[in-house]
């Protein structure tokens, strides 16, 4: 059992600096002593080293508090705290491969915690985890406090539940139920989506029937139309047909009147040669006037055209002429007044070049004085640029100064921007460092955890399938129970048809039965001590040896003596029952053969038959004779020894004979325990009904064992996820662990590299700035020692100069103005002056050339006038001469009117003959192409028939309306037509069953994940009331055992318990109950130590801590409490601080706490007596 072996103390509060060692033993352990001596401290020394940070759990204002510091000022060395507790560990409850575990804190005076476990640093939560893992984690019920346990009684009703649900590990059903919700969540999740898919796909599939409805119409809609437009098609045949017989006799009708027409037009034309002929020779006679007639038209034409150009050209010439004289005059007139404008201009040039002149001499003057001015200022400003020289040097050396002043401020700014840059790169890295250490805690609590979880997945597959194989052998069981009691009551049944003849067959033939069966009720008055089949008993493997030796004693009555004997067998004879063996114990002779040491001989039969000690004379007198032997060969030779032999198989051989009796199955008649049951037939019938209940609940036993099975099954299947499920959240987990470390490892690299870099910025930073004062004191310097009074001098002459200059400047601006005014104007009159120069010129040129154009168009006049008149003559000529050729062609024209008469008169009747000829032709042309297209309407229409399926043949009627009612219908459907929908409905019915399937295995897994959150929750509630149970019925105990009055739980809610508390009742002898909350301090305590023994039986500790819990107890009940303690610490170690001796007395071991100057000493008893007067010296 773990247990505390062993406390060191060191310079833990009012323990000095000094190793104090304290041994502890199993059982009870008190610790006492005066107040203030600390003995209450070596509690609060296991409960620092267990990892407690808490320090008003430790009674301290803070950790750094928890050190001694007493002897501080004599202390050398540094100041610390370390405490160190030793369990032992031979059971291994620790998960430590080692006998003694020793867990060690030590604190510094910074408040630095390191702990060890065997001697091994680790980190705090591995110390809790291994606590928690034993069963030995510190809480409020195995580490109750000083001072706190009315606390307990004060708990409010939730507080109670919430402290049984942690003892007893409830979180693990929240943490099934909740895994189990997320899987609900996922199931739900995927249901919303299967039957939003399918409510998709059963709108599309609605859609799709009525698109595939729409194309079967179309396509019934369809033949019927073909039928229809084959009966149209067949009376449009007949009417082709009918049509084209016509059309053939008019073209033939047609063709014949052509022909007659065209034998008339040919006469015509043979007329109309004949007078051409004639008009060809008269016309030869009439060309030769035609010619003459042309010529003289010919030239009376080109004269007539002649004597028009003259006339229009002497009417231009005349106009222009009257123009020029018109305009001439004016021309004149302005080319005299631009001579004045031209004498004017010139005169005013003359006089403003003067003026520019004089301006000019004068300017040059100032120039003069200005060139001279500029050449003193030339002079100084190079006496200025030596200077200059001079500064620039030294301003070179300053500025080069002042860049390395400005490089190394850069350099400094650079390292400081560096250092702060480093210094958050340090302490990010070591945030980000603390927050991986700390991840990494929670992690490793978190795969603890899974771990856990897992372990307990694999309790509970462990557990199921143990339930479900318990119940599987069951159900089996109760199928071969109902099998076997169905055979006993058919046989039963058929034994109790007939009641006459089963009491004479139960009478006669089975007498002993029926005699046993009325016995049973008076066997305290017989003296009867049982049935051999009652008193013996043997091993399956020796039961037909032993039946086939006792097979006629089997049924024998027992009784204690002879006077039995006789008192049984006088009620057998008023009774009138049938025969019965009866064998009285006192009276049986004492049989045991001495057993053959031979092989194969296994030992006289009595020795593996069992009884009790009373009936072994019995025992042997059945079977103490009889050597059981392993074979048949065995049991003959010994039995011609002279022994009774039996074998295993049950064949039996007596002494010294070769007889052999055979018990193959020889049982006690199971119809001989009914009828022991049931004295009458009538029983024996109450009996057979009882059996049939039997069955019937075995059935109902057998279904429930079966629906148990197949439940604890389904659970098995939810573990077994579940359990692959952490299982894989653990490795993914223990992935992260493993990164998250390397990446810790990484930090810490880096955190190094950064603290190294830091370092050398510092360093470097130092080095920087002393240049930089070094630079700044070399400025100072070089400017101390450069003087510029040259410099100031020759600025000062320069900027005379420059004032004279700027005078010159001034006064020479007037004159300057003056100058580009008067060359302005001199411009402008020089511009003007060669403009007017320009228009003279071209004047003078446009009087002359009008001069010439008047003279030669004076010329020209004459010249037409007189081409005028003789053109004039020349045309009265030539119409004299035409005249007298029209004169004498009238004859000529008379003939050939006459010529041309017949002619028009036979061409108009050709034109009527080939005018009614074209017009039968197009009529022709016309029939012909209406048969062309009667016949291929014809063919095609045949066609289209034998595409229907009909011929010519067909009924006909009038179908045109249906056809356009059909052809309204079918175009009405065809603009939504969907011509795949049928394809496409049975598609996706198909897919809408295999979803609907899909959704119900949805449901199922969704209905079984519903199933295991209530059975979770069940269980839950279960656990919850077991444990609830458990603390009531030990609260009960423990209350009546302290004080003989009562105590007991009440759930305030029993339908909602984990939303509701529970109340503690207390009701002490002579008083009403009442709350724990409600009771005096006294009482309070004393409720509440009960009810934390109590609570320690549902998840009992190794150990516990009790700090003066009985310090506000009485003698009475403080000695009652010492006695429970006392029997409580047979299982578990209690170390109790404590003033009462009711407790030092049933310590196993003692241990007295004694201050000296301000430090606390510990001494061991073993003589109670010691404690005493150690106490009464005090």
């Amino acid at each position: 059992m773990v247990h505390v072996k062993k406390v060191e103390i060191f310079g833990f509060k009012s323990f000095g600096f000094k190793n104090t060692i304290v041994d502890f033993e199993p059982g009870l352990v008190s610790i006492s002593g005066p107040n203030g001596s600390g003995k209450s401290n070596i509690l609060d020394a296991i409960t620092f080293a267990l990892g407690e940070n808490r320090p008003k759990v430790m009674r301290a204002p803070n950790l750094r508090g928890l050190m001694h510091d007493v002897e501080g000022a004599a202390r050398r060395g540094p100041k610390m705290a370390r405490t160190s507790v030793h369990f032992d560990n031979l059971d291994r409850k620790i998960p430590v491969d080692s006998d003694i575990v020793t867990i060690t804190r030590e604190m510094n005076d910074k408040g630095d915690n390191i702990y060890y476990l065997n001697k091994k640093k680790v980190i705090r939560s591995k110390i809790l985890d291994l606590m928690e893992i034993a069963n030995a984690g510190l809480n409020q019920i195995n580490n109750v406090q000083q001072g706190t346990v009315t606390r307990i009684s004060e708990m409010t009703s939730e507080e109670k539940r919430i402290v049984i649900e942690d003892l007893i590990g409830l979180s693990a059903f929240d943490e099934k139920k909740k895994e189990a919700e997320k899987q609900l969540t996922d199931a739900d999740h995927k249901l919303e989506i299967a039957m939003a898919k399918m409510g998709e796909v059963k709108k599309r599939i609605d859609e799709l029937e009525e698109e595939r409805n729409k194309k079967l119409r179309y396509d019934i809609l369809e033949r019927e139309l073909n039928r229809y437009r084959a009966i149209s098609a067949a009376s449009s045949l007949k009417s082709i047909q009918s049509e084209k017989v016509s059309k053939d006799k008019t073209l033939n009708s047609l063709n014949s009147e052509i022909k007659n027409l065209e034998e008339e037009r040919a006469s015509i034309r043979k007329d109309a040669s004949e007078i051409r002929a004639q008009k060809t020779k008269f016309m030869d006679e009439v060309n030769a006037y035609n010619k003459s007639k042309s010529e003289i038209e010919t030239k009376l034409s080109m004269h007539r055209q002649k004597f028009d150009e003259a006339d229009s050209l002497i009417k231009t010439s005349t106009n222009r002429l009257t123009e020029i004289d018109t305009n001439l005059p004016s021309h004149k007139i302005d080319l005299d007044n631009l001579q004045i404008q031209k004498s004017f201009s010139e005169s005013q040039i003359s006089y403003f070049k003067s003026e520019i002149n004089n301006i000019r001499e004068t300017e040059k003057s100032f120039d003069e004085k200005t060139k001279n001015l500029r050449i003193q200022k030339t002079e100084a400003m190079r006496k200025q640029s030596q200077v200059i020289t001079q500064k620039r040097d030294v301003d070179q050396k300053i500025q080069r100064l002042t860049d390395k002043i400005t490089a190394t401020k850069l350099a400094v700014g650079e390292f400081e921007s560096a250092s702060t840059n480093g210094k958050e790169k340090l302490s990010s890295n070591q945030e980000k460092f603390n927050s991986l250490v700390n991840s990494l805690d929670t992690l490793e609590k978190q795969k603890i955890k899974l771990e856990r979880i897992i372990e307990n997945h694999k309790h509970s597959i462990s557990e199921i399938n143990l339930r479900i194989k318990k119940f599987t052998d069951d159900k089996k069981r109760s199928e071969h129970d109902i099998h076997e009691l169905s055979e006993l009551i058919d046989a039963s049944s058929k034994g109790a048809n007939k009641y006459e003849t089963k009491i004479k067959f139960a009478k006669g033939i089975m007498h002993e039965d029926y005699s046993i069966s009325k016995l049973k009720h008076s066997t305290q008055d017989l003296g009867i001590e049982g049935l051999v089949y009652e008193i013996l008993s043997w091993d399956k493997k020796y039961e037909r040896a032993s039946l086939a030796v006792c097979s006629n004693w089997i049924k024998a009555v027992v009784v204690k003596d002879f006077e039995s004997l006789i008192s049984l067998a006088e009620f057998v004879t008023d009774k009138k029952l049938p025969k019965l063996k009866i064998i009285p114990l006192e009276s049986i002779p004492q049989v045991k053969i001495e057993c053959p040491k031979q092989t194969g001989v296994l030992g006289i039969l009595s020795d593996y038959v069992k009884c009790e000690s009373k009936f072994l004379s019995l025992k042997n007198f059945l079977f103490g004779n009889v050597v059981l032997v392993e074979s048949r060969n065995i049991a003959i030779n010994l039995s011609k020894s002279g022994f009774k032999t039996i074998t295993l198989s049950g064949e039996y051989f007596e002494a010294k004979t070769t007889s052999v009796v055979i018990d193959n199955n020889s049982k006690i008649s199971k119809l001989t325990k009914i009828i022991n049951m049931s004295d009458s037939v009538e029983g024996l019938q109450q009996m057979i009904s009882a059996l049939r209940q039997t069955v019937t609940k075995k059935k109902n036993r057998a279904k429930k064992l079966d629906l148990l099975v197949k439940n604890y099954e389904k659970r098995l299947s939810l573990s077994e996820v579940g359990m692959n499920t952490t299982s894989n959240s653990l490795s993914e987990l223990k992935s992260r662990i493993s990164q998250i470390s390397n990446n810790k490892k990484s930090f810490e690299t880096r955190i190094n590299q950064l603290t190294r870099t830091q370092e050398r910025i510092s360093r470097e930073l130092i080095n920087r700035k002393s240049h930089l004062e070094s630079l700044e004191s070399q400025i100072k310097l070089v400017r101390d020692n450069y003087a510029e009074p040259q410099m100031d001098r020759i600025a000062n002459e320069i900027k005379l100069v420059n004032e004279q200059i700027v005078e010159q400047d001034k006064k020479l601006e007037p004159i300057q103005n003056d100058l580009k005014k008067k060359e302005r104007h001199l411009a402008e009159l020089m511009a003007h002056d060669t403009k007017i120069t320009g228009e003279r010129k071209n004047l003078r040129h446009t009087v002359s050339s009008m001069d010439q154009e008047k003279y030669h168009l004076e010329v020209d006049i004459r010249r037409l006038t007189k081409e005028k008149e003789t053109t004039e003559t020349e045309l009265v000529t030539l119409r004299d001469d035409e005249q007298k050729l029209i004169s004498t062609s009238g004859t000529s024209v008379e003939q050939m009117t006459e010529f041309d008469n017949s002619l028009e008169s036979l061409n108009s009747k050709e034109r009527d003959s080939t005018k009614e000829i074209t017009l039968r032709e197009r009529n022709t042309d016309a029939l012909n192409r209406d048969l062309t297209d009667l016949r291929q309407k014809e063919s095609k229409i045949t066609s289209l028939l034998a595409t229907f399926g009909f011929d010519i043949s067909i009924e006909v009627f009038d179908v045109e309306s249906t056809i356009t009612s059909l052809e309204s219908e079918q175009n009405r459907i065809k603009n939504s037509l969907n011509a795949g929908a049928p394809l496409q409905y049975v598609e996706i019915s198909n897919g809408y069953k295999s979803s609907s399937s899909k959704k119900n295995m949805l449901e199922k897994e969704r209905n079984t994940i519903v199933a295991f959150i209530e059975s979770v929750e069940k269980d839950k509630r279960q656990t919850f009331l077991d444990a609830f149970d458990t603390v009531d019925t030990q609260v009960k105990d423990a209350f009546s055992k302290m004080t003989g009055g009562s105590a007991w739980l009440e759930l305030e809610n029993e339908d909602d318990i984990f939303n509701s508390g529970l109340n503690y009742l207390i009701q002490f002898p002579g008083k009403p109950k009442r709350e724990s909350t409600s009771i005096s301090g006294g009482e309070k305590t004393l409720a509440a130590t009960v009810f934390v023994l109590a609570l320690q039986k549902l998840n009992p500790s190794p150990f516990y801590m009790f700090d003066e819990v009985d310090a506000h107890l009485d003698a009475p009940n403080a000695e009652k409490l010492s006695n429970i303690i006392k029997e409580r610490s047979e299982g578990s170690q209690f170390i109790m601080v404590s003033l009462k001796d009711s407790v030092v007395e049933k310590a196993r071991l003692i241990y007295g706490v004694f201050p000296k100057h301000g430090v606390s000493h510990v001494i061991k008893y073993k003589d109670k007596r010691l404690l005493s007067s150690l106490e009464n010296q005090q």
